[in-house]
């Protein structure tokens, strides 16, 4: 995609299904678009970036019934706890995340619109769409149709004319419903996304559509088809789906009982040891989990945490202030994001930083402009990848001993120079 300043740039995630907390496996999609989000706001390029929250759906009623609460009650405080993981694992809030029950109207308009084309039919007080209407279903994932089973997330108690056909507007039999032409019910998972998209991008093609590579079929099949007949142009120009995180080379999934909730795994780890591990892989690969994985990532975040450490004590000794370069370096980033988000390339760039800079340190050269350009570029690959550390600040208290034990040194004396220095140490400041 050809980049300039203020371009416009319409970028579409499917989000969380909010019935219960959300585990590593969804997050993966969030990080990688994340980090895209951030490349084109560096880039200077406007951003329309929508992720849906779908509350409303079989396993939400399951829920409610459940714990006898509401639906609502259920979704709200899911989509709260969804947006919380957001903030802990600092990811930028997307432009809008619309929920499908204040669309309800419009979803109801999208689908009529397919039943005037003869796109949709209705059985009962059911309406399905025609998958038969046009020739190019299965394009988008590149299935053999006549292998193909049926979509098993809805169950339909209605004769389809074609097996592949799927559910737009469901009759309800228990659980929250809206009137229509077609009796009461509620829209069918698939149509949600697609009327997201037309509304709030105008029926535009957009430019980036993504979530989990189990949504490629059916999900985004049925979801391109209909936007497609509606529309009678593509849905998006750019697909991007992200591999699953196994555990123990077993898929991650609630099924199994083999997840690690996100919410779990921040408590227990660094979040930014997710984010590594998520990263230091191209997004269309496998990670295969273990305790191992894991602790190879925490090591490799202390080792961040240590050079950013020596590098506010080496800046505040030295006086010398953090300045923004552009560098050859920080040209090659930008370069390797842009080529199909190759965020393993990037961390091969952070390797060389990290690796010069604790040298430079340790051998205390650090006058050069080379170092202040990859001071430079240790933060803004930090920052471009999405990584939060506390900050290092002193306090008036943590001045007054560095200070002194410098002072100390220079009179030669070692001997309370060394308690200050351990005491330093203590407070974590070097």
């Amino acid at each position: 995609m050809d980049l300039k300043p203020d371009q416009i740039v319409n970028i579409y995630l499917c989000g969380p299904t909010v019935y219960d907390h959300i585990h590593l496996g969804n997050l993966r999609p969030v990080i990688v678009f994340d980090v895209l989000y951030r490349l084109l706001l560096f880039l200077k390029v406007r951003v329309n970036y929508v992720q849906n929250i779908t509350d409303i759906d079989d396993k939400i009623i399951a829920r409610a019934n459940k714990e006898k609460k509401t639906e609502k009650e259920i979704s709200d405080h899911y989509a709260k706890a969804y947006l919380t993981n957001l903030d802990r694992y600092n990811i930028l809030f997307p432009s809008a995340l619309p929920r499908v029950t204040n669309y309800i109207p419009e979803i109801r308009d999208f689908i009529f619109s397919l039943y005037k084309k003869k796109a949709a039919y209705q059985q009962k007080n059911e309406v399905l769409f025609r998958v038969g209407i046009n020739k190019d279903y299965g394009e988008l994932s590149k299935q053999n149709l006549e292998k193909l089973k049926p979509d098993t997330r809805e169950i339909v108690k209605v004769c389809k004319e074609n097996n592949l056909d799927f559910v737009l507007w469901k009759k309800t039999e228990f659980g929250i419903n809206w009137n229509s032409e077609w009796g009461f019910g509620r829209p069918g998972w698939h149509t949600e996304c697609a009327v997201f998209i037309d509304k709030l991008f105008r029926s535009q093609t957009i430019d980036i559509h993504g979530g989990g590579n189990d949504l490629l079929f059916p999900h985004h099949e049925n979801e391109r088809i209909q936007y497609l007949i509606k529309n009678n142009r593509e849905l998006s120009k750019v697909w991007l789906h992200i591999a699953h995180i196994h555990w123990k080379k077993e898929k991650m999934s609630k099924s199994l009982g083999n997840v690690i909730l996100a919410k779990h795994f921040a408590k227990i780890y660094d979040v930014n040891a997710f984010r590594y591990l998520v990263l230091n892989s191209h997004y269309n690969q496998v990670i295969n989990f273990s305790e191992e994985l894991i602790q190879q990532a925490k090591d490799y975040i202390q080792k961040i945490k240590n050079l950013k450490k020596k590098l506010v004590f080496c800046l505040y000794l030295e006086k010398l202030k953090l300045k923004n370069f552009v560098t050859v370096r920080s040209k090659e980033v930008i370069k390797n994001l842009l080529d199909n988000l190759n965020t393993i390339k990037v961390f091969y760039l952070l390797e060389e930083v990290i690796t010069f800079l604790n040298k430079s340190i340790d051998q205390k050269k650090t006058s050069s402009q080379v170092f202040q350009e990859t001071v430079s570029d240790f933060f803004f690959i930090l920052d471009i990848l999405g990584f939060k550390f506390d900050p290092l600040t002193y306090n008036l208290e943590n001045k007054f001993l560095i200070n002194k034990w410098q002072r100390l040194r220079k009179e030669n004396k070692y001997s309370q120079a060394d308690e200050i220095r351990s005491e330093l140490q203590r407070s974590g400041i070097i």
